[in-house]
């Protein structure tokens, strides 16, 4: 790990258990949100470096809509 907290993919995917898809996935979806697209750094084309502390952010900001999508009924009845 680098010594910003910065991660690579491969430590990422070794670390939370992400298939390549499931990796490039989240990080296009952290990167859509004005709030957490800086966690996912790209360095160039070739290069993804993930500021872990920022990706947790994101992560339990995914986790928290999740949860509201689950338990609001009214935000079922829109599906």
């Amino acid at each position: 790990m680098m010594a910003n907290n910065w991660k690579t993919k491969k430590e990422i995917m070794a670390d939370y258990g992400y298939s390549e898809g499931t990796f490039y996935s989240r990080c296009k979806e952290c990167s859509l949100l004005p709030d957490y697209r800086d966690a996912i750094i790209h360095d160039g084309g070739q290069r993804t470096y993930v500021d872990e502390n920022r990706f947790q952010d994101f992560l339990r900001y995914r986790s928290e809509q999740y949860r509201k999508r689950m338990l609001d009924p009214h935000l079922k009845e829109d599906e």
